[in-house]
């Protein structure tokens, strides 16, 4: 699935929070794990990869891991994007809220990656559980009922038969609004449901939620689920209140208690 997990550090316990998940994907993924950190000058690149190599003595991990210290190029986010577009088969996988020189957090980072690569990228927030170490399990899809949203779905497949985990279609309703009977408003995300089990080959199922906060909702359900990855598009427009990077994404991000699989539709790669 992929060859290489790749984690931004900052050299702060925030940032390091990601490791974990990491350690976990590639374990799974039977892949190498990578910590990088982004420095401003070339002379500070062997004390960058000294400090990481410090660190990960204290806390040996049960992979192949490589540190690696990049000299700052346009952008902290432009410069990670760089290595992995140097790995065939590198996956992302970032704390939310590091702290430090490269600000390791779903954020400004976050957007200058996914901005200039189709993603994913796995993004752990403050909430989510860190010492999980099998991610397969339930996996959440929210949808919005744009096509943007719907993006997701194949990104879920995926990672379904990846992770051998079993996909939940979810989509939040504004409990204020008129709305026809539950069984006219959960027809789509039934469907959706449906599609989602042929290509992934995995049982999927389906939930309407009701809910004037949508991030909150799915990651309240996500908790009573005991799921182990959201798996979101980045930029819906409508409904789920623009899965953008930004608002709901955040929103989704801060209460998710399992880390969030943001991925951007290739059509807006380059776009701000």
């Amino acid at each position: 699935m992929f060859n290489r997990i790749i984690v931004p550090t900052d050299g702060s316990d925030y940032s390091w929070r990601a490791v974990a998940v990491g350690e976990a994907l590639a374990r799974q993924c039977a892949a190498d794990l990578e910590l990088v950190e982004v420095v401003t000058f070339a002379n500070d690149v062997k004390r960058a990869e000294q400090l990481m190599k410090d660190r990960l003595a204290d806390s040996p991990l049960s992979v192949l891991t490589r540190v690696r210290a990049c000299v700052l190029e346009r952008s902290v986010g432009s410069t990670i994007a760089q290595r992995v577009s140097n790995i065939n088969g590198g996956l992302i996988v970032m704390s939310t809220f590091g702290r430090g020189r490269s600000e390791a957090i779903l954020g400004s980072v976050a957007v200058d990656i996914l901005a200039e690569m189709f993603g994913p990228v796995v993004a752990v927030g403050p909430k989510a559980r860190t010492d999980r170490a099998d991610l397969r399990g339930e996996l959440i899809v929210p949808v919005d009922g744009s096509d943007f949203s719907e993006s997701a779905l194949s990104v879920a497949a995926a990672w379904g038969i990846g992770m051998e985990a079993r996909p939940w279609v979810v989509e939040v309703l504004d409990p204020d609004l008129v709305r026809l009977e539950d069984v006219v408003e959960s027809s789509y995300a039934a469907r959706l449901a449906r599609d989602l089990t042929r290509t992934s080959h995995h049982d999927a199922q389906y939930e309407v939620l009701h809910n004037k906060h949508p991030g909150r909702a799915i990651g309240g359900f996500a908790e009573t689920l005991g799921a182990s990855l959201i798996v979101a598009s980045t930029h819906g427009r409508t409904g789920l209140a623009r899965l953008a990077l930004g608002s709901v994404a955040m929103e989704i991000v801060r209460h998710a208690p399992c880390p969030v699989v943001l991925s951007r539709p290739p059509a807006l790669v380059g776009e701000r």
